[in-house]
This record gives structure tokens, C-alpha cells and sequence, in this order.
């Protein structure tokens, strides 16, 4: 079986020891109920494994040495989601399974028909439940989050040759497939949908309309589906 992965704010160099913070030591020696002598991989969330053997371990503590670290470079294509925000846990599940998917960056986007409006600051829980995704889907870089912005306003900022905003009565998604692009921008609006000037402002500014379904998609069902069709070209 594949060694566990644990987040650590930094990676020592080989041959030094390092103590798991205690929610990583916890989830390494009671939940996992890893002993001493086994490998377990560490990971800063910005490039850095490290292969470490546990040396011990206690009830709310672990400690590790690192045995090989490993640079991975960043992402040579970025899949940004830009999205409106579900309510409640809806939100957590969005960001694990994007995380999980791909997505290098994550914009929350105040649309003009958005329930949820989202605040300047990135909550501490969206970095933890990005984290965790991380180490679940063996990822070494977490997402970078970005402050709020208007659909437009992302659109106008996007860097990337393909702009794809979600839109049921757009071209099918499987049309993007064979396109290689540098990079993505997925916009995907509230379950009300974009209204029609923000749509008509962004495919002004270059975003094209892709439909995934006929049907009213969940804001996190349009945004993985998308995102797993996106990610077979990166």
C-alpha cells in the first residue's frame, strides 16, 4: 500500500527530524494507527515531498525523519475555477473534489444573483479542507485562493486562452476536448445562473459558453463535472 501522506508546514533536509503538528500526529498514530519504522510522505503544499520513517509516536504526537525531499515544479497549466458559493457543507464538498480534480486556483465570484456573497478574507477552513484533498488525491501544491471578484471582473483579469463559462444553452463541453491551451478559466455561476448583462458583458471580453446538461446543475455538480472534463487536457 501507497505510504500515507501528512502535511508539514516546512520540510527539514534529509536526515533531520521533524515533529508532526498535532492534528497531522494525531491522524498518523491513533486514526491511522501508524507505529514506528513505518514511511509515511510529507508535504509542504507548495512543491516540497519529502519520503520520512515515523521514530515515534505518542497519543497526540508524532515525529519523523525525513529520508529524500523532492521538488515538484508548479503546474505548467493552471485550472482556475471562478465560481459562485453553495450554501453550508455544499461549499466543502465543491473545493475537496476541485481540489482533487486539479484545480490550481479558486476565485469566489460575487454574481449579481448569488445567495451566498463571500467575505475579503480566505476563511482558514477552506485552506484545511484544500490541504486534506491535497493529501487524499497526492497532490504537491494546494490551490492558491484569490479575493472576490465579479464575473466580469475575472474574465477582464484572465490570463488564459480558454475562458469557459458555464451556460446551458452554450456549446457542448466535450467540444473543448483536443484544444491545449496554456491554461483554463472555469466560471460557473449561482443555481439561478448568470443574468443576461453579466453574460453578455463576458463574452464580450473573450468568455465562450459551453452546457454541460439541459437540466438546473447543483453550483458543485456543474464546477466538477466541468472541471473533470477540463483536466483531460492538462
Amino acid at each position: 500500500m501507497a505510504a500515507r501522506w501528512f502535511h508539514a508546514p516546512s520540510i527539514p533536509p534529509e536526515g533531520e527530524a521533524l515533529e508532526l503538528d498535532p492534528r497531522e500526529g494525531h491522524h498518523a498514530t491513533r486514526a491511522r494507527h501508524l507505529e514506528s519504522g513505518e514511511e509515511i510522505v510529507l508535504s509542504d503544499g507548495a512543491g516540497t515531498t519529502a519520503r520520512a520513517i515515523l521514530s515515534e509516536g505518542g497519543r497526540r504526537s508524532a515525529t519523523a525523519v525525513v529520508v529524500e525531499r523532492t521538488l515538484h515544479p508548479e503546474p505548467a497549466r493552471r485550472l482556475h475555477l471562478a465560481s459562485a458559493l453553495p450554501k453550508g457543507d455544499r461549499l466543502a464538498t465543491l473545493l475537496s473534489m476541485a481540489t482533487q480534480l486539479g484545480m490550481t486556483d479558486f476565485t469566489p465570484l460575487a454574481a449579481r444573483r448569488s445567495v451566498v456573497q463571500p467575505s475579503e478574507a480566505t476563511p482558514d477552513r477552506w485552506l484545511r479542507i484544500a490541504r486534506e484533498a491535497c493529501k487524499q488525491s497526492r497532490r504537491p501544491w494546494q490551490p492558491v485562493f484569490h479575493p472576490p471578484s465579479s464575473p466580469v471582473e475575472s474574465v477582464k483579469a484572465a490570463t488564459e486562452s480558454i475562458v469557459a463559462l458555464m451556460d446551458s444553452e452554450g456549446e457542448p463541453m466535450a467540444s473543448l476536448l483536443g484544444e491545449k491551451p496554456p491554461h483554463r478559466l472555469l466560471l460557473v455561476g449561482p443555481e439561478g445562473g448568470f443574468d443576461e448583462n453579466e453574460i453578455a458583458d463576458m463574452a464580450s471580453s473573450g468568455a465562450r459558453r459551453f452546457a454541460l446538461a439541459d437540466a438546473t446543475l447543483r453550483i458543485e455538480t456543474a464546477a466538477t463535472a466541468a472541471l473533470a472534463v477540463l483536466a483531460q487536457e492538462t
